[in-house]
């Protein structure tokens, strides 16, 4: 089966909350037959991805605007408009809007369908927290999608 073609308009999409930082997923698995998502994030500074992992997917960010602090494997990078990463499956990287205007990226994850899953449950869990429910345990849910913080 062929993914049909279709076009977004600025701000459409799935949209997530996730602290400061809004992620709107473009397309998804059911999209593109699970071969890949993408979402745009927008980050003010100081926010940021600290150090992880995933051995289930490859990820790659491309910055749009604003000014970001990665580390990538060893390497630290500064990176601006026009500039991405790509952190393959496994490679422990990090990712940091240092302004100090506010950061735009897009993600591309690989294949598709895990981040927007990880993303979705965190962002209900936090939820249900905020409305008097368990505290969300990200790193729990983190694990249940091959995720894994290092700092």
């Amino acid at each position: 089966m062929t993914a049909a073609a279709h076009h977004y308009r600025t701000g459409e999409g799935r949209t997530f909350q996730l602290g400061r930082i809004t992620l709107t997923f473009k397309t998804s698995a059911t999209d593109t037959e699970g071969a890949y998502s993408l979402c745009e994030a927008i980050e003010p500074p100081g926010a940021e991805a600290g150090l992880h992992r995933h051995p289930t997917y490859d990820a790659t960010h491309i910055i749009c605007e604003g000014r970001y602090e990665c580390r990538l494997g060893d390497a630290t990078l500064m990176l601006g408009p026009g500039e991405m990463m790509f952190a393959s499956r496994g490679t422990p990287h990090s990712i940091k809007s240092i302004g100090p205007e506010i950061g735009r990226e897009l993600m591309i994850s690989s294949p598709g369908g895990i981040f927007d899953a990880f993303i979705e449950d965190v962002t209900n869990a936090m939820a249900a927290a905020a409305n008097g429910g368990p505290p969300a345990a990200n790193k729990e849910i983190a694990a249940k999608y091959g995720i894994e913080f290092l700092a």
